[in-house]
């Protein structure tokens, strides 16, 4: 097997590819729109140009962050990195909204050693205007500068190529130590499982920090050579349709986004705004970093099938940033996912039994396909640390090439996460996920997170049910803004439903202290009886606890994970923006 690094690839297809297209911005996601395009040459030049302008610095072998808005700007800073043998590190933007703007880009500077922050000009000069002359990085503004004769560095293939730090890192940042050799490896992953080559350009709108862009829609044009189209995440909420108009113009064969994109589709665009889409081009929609629900699955079918979207297109994928991307999502292009269609009760024990026809008490189970060439994933008992037993759930391991050693400058979490052994025989290593499934026919099945399990009167409950009943339960709840925990009192778990309140439903006298007050405590009473009922009804829970907050208050990790333990730990605490709160002793 050839040995080329991700620079190998970026000139090679300067040179055999320099005329076709490599990249394409959609400034405000509108065709008509301010649109940047590249080619592989021009791609090629602009990033030996920031590499030359690093090594003038003295900035070949330091970690440098990568801080940007959405567009071109990123992906020529990413590769100039690499190709002056710098650590790139992308780190999302400052949350304006956030008591500390600037202290996850602070922290992560700090876990990897770094002293300068690459961005652009305005958010170069509006560091500066925030006081960032006083701060221990220097923030710069990504060079202009064209090379036309870069001859720098070859870096090796175990050589680490970028940090990429997990989604939920913020108070205690951890970077993900990904090789040349790592990302090639799940590049090629990825080929076998979206059939990827040049003639099938590409698509998406998640952060371009994230993996799944990084991976599938920077570096994965250098490598195979198809056109990708890049829009901003804002775009893609504030105008939904504006990504499959996209699609549908560009002729998109592949694209990618959680399960929320997919439902969020569906739900907000109109019939009208559908006229004239054609989705027949679209080939693989990847789904993952998020549980993929078969309901969603089927509304996306209903809405958009009439327009070209096959059932078949849809594939269900399993990854992590450490595993760098993907894992598992390999599945037959001409049938849709596997669903399985399993005992709700039995989940609890940790035990899959499938239910025959018409059974009642059913959990829907959607596979993520099988693992990559080279790849291997098992389910492990998490504390006998021996192979579950083929009907029980385990924590799932990987093993591959893609897998890195571990986090940068954190040798005892590495161990921990990268250096799992089965017990009974020492195999290994493998990555330890932390994800709850199990394996089936060769495919890999989710059901939870290990640490987010929550365990009332000796049964086992995911977090996600309960969210997803809570969600369809009438409450006046935003739509994915909801987590299920549990707090401890005497010695006992009992559960705790923590829910931002949809703005649009709640009553006008809600933000006054007016007349109303007796409207509005009717108001709070219901809710809080609805989402009590409906968790009673679907699990068989009391909840001790409802808690609603304000509206856009629970962030989620940059691919949309809920934080279910860093807010048990706010609503411990008492910190999170309380609107309503309702706390009632009961028994389960």
């Amino acid at each position: 097997m050839v040995k080329m690094t991700i620079t190998d690839f970026l000139k090679d297809r300067a040179t055999r590819n320099a005329d076709d297209l490599a990249f394409r911005f959609m400034g405000n996601g509108e065709l008509d729109g301010p649109i940047t395009e590249w080619t592989f040459s021009e791609l090629y030049h602009q990033s030996a140009g920031v590499a030359e302008d690093l090594i003038e610095q003295g900035l070949a072998g330091s970690s440098v962050l990568l801080v940007f808005p959405p567009g071109l700007d990123f992906v020529k800073a990413f590769f100039g990195c690499l190709l002056a043998g710098a650590l790139a590190v992308p780190v999302p933007l400052p949350n304006p909204r956030s008591k500390n703007p600037l202290g996850r880009i602070l922290n992560t500077a700090r876990a990897c050693g770094a002293s300068t922050v690459l961005t652009d000009q305005q958010l170069a000069a509006m560091a500066e205007s925030m006081g960032a002359s006083e701060l221990p990085v220097s923030f710069k503004a990504v060079t202009d500068r064209v090379a036309t004769d870069w001859a720098g560095p070859r870096a090796e293939m175990n050589e680490v190529a970028y940090l990429q730090f997990t989604s939920g890192s913020t108070g205690y940042p951890k970077g993900v130590a990904v090789s040349h050799a790592n990302a090639v490896s799940n590049i090629r992953v990825m080929g076998e499982m979206l059939r990827l080559n040049s003639t099938k350009p590409a698509m998406v709108w998640a952060p371009h920090y994230h993996d799944l862009c990084l991976v599938g829609h920077v570096m994965g044009p250098v490598y195979y050579g198809y056109e990708s189209t890049l829009m901003s995440p804002m775009e893609f909420l504030l105008k939904p349709v504006r990504w499959l108009r996209a699609m549908s113009h560009y002729k998109i064969a592949n694209t990618a986004c959680p399960n929320f994109g997919y439902e969020y589709s569906a739900r907000r665009i109109k019939p009208e705004e559908c006229e004239g889409l054609d989705l027949s081009h679209w080939l693989i929609a990847g789904n993952g970093g998020e549980p993929v629900l078969q309901q969603t699955l089927e509304a996306f079918i209903n809405k958009f099938g009439p327009h070209g979207f096959r059932p078949q297109t849809f594939m269900p994928c399993y990854g992590m940033a450490e595993s760098v991307l993907f894992v598992a999502g390999l599945k037959s292009m001409s049938q849709p996912p596997k669903v399985l269609t399993l005992s709700a009760t039995d989940l609890e024990k940790h035990t899959v039994r499938v239910l025959a026809d018409n059974e009642p008490g059913e959990r829907n189970v959607v596979s993520c396909g099988s693992p990559g060439y080279g790849h291997r994933v098992i389910a492990v008992d998490p504390v006998t640390l021996n192979p579950s037993n083929p009907n029980q759930i385990g924590e799932l391991w990987v093993q591959g090439p893609s897998v890195p050693s571990g986090y940068w400058g954190l040798p005892e979490e590495s161990a921990a996460t990268f250096e799992g052994r089965l017990a009974d025989t020492n195999e290994g290593p493998f990555l330890r996920t932390g994800d709850l499934g199990f394996v089936a026919d060769g495919e890999i099945y989710l059901t939870g997170r290990l640490k987010d399990l929550i365990i009332i009167a000796g049964r086992n409950h995911y977090p996600s049910d309960i969210e997803l009943t809570v969600q369809r339960s009438g409450a006046p709840v935003r739509m994915g803004a909801c987590v299920a925990i549990s707090e401890r009192i005497d010695g006992v778990e009992e559960l705790v439903i923590v829910a931002e309140v949809d703005k649009r439903r709640l009553p006008a006298d809600a933000q006054s202290d007016g007349p109303g007050t007796e409207s509005l405590n009717e108001f709070w009473a219901s809710a809080v009886k609805t989402v009590q009922g409906a968790v009673s009804r679907g699990h068989g829970l009391s909840v001790r606890s409802v808690v609603f907050v304000e509206p856009r208050s629970l962030e989620k990790t940059s691919s949309g994970k809920p934080r279910r333990q860093h807010y048990q730990k706010l609503f411990i605490k008492g910190d999170l923006a309380v609107l309503h709160e309702k706390r009632s002793p009961q028994t389960v």
